[in-house]
């Protein structure tokens, strides 16, 4: 049941991941995959690792999205 659900979890992660800025704010994107990333470690679905790794990924995509846009500020 618990693999069950931390597959889930992760798709959903993905697709929210994989939305373009056209559907969803970039920044509000990343706040929203962080707070995912932290709900799944805290109900114990992932490990530290993964988690570290998925909000490192969400990062690298805010800071893309940035760069597209030719940086902030």
């Amino acid at each position: 049941m618990r693999a069950a659900k931390k597959a889930l979890n992760m798709a959903v992660w993905y697709k929210l991941m994989a939305l373009p800025e056209s559907i969803i704010n970039a920044e509000v994107k990343y706040f929203r995959l962080l707070k995912a990333a932290d709900d799944m470690e805290r109900a114990n679905l992932i490990s530290g690792g993964e988690w570290r790794k998925l909000v490192q990924q969400a990062g690298t995509s805010l800071a893309s999205t940035a760069e597209c846009m030719g940086g902030a500020g």
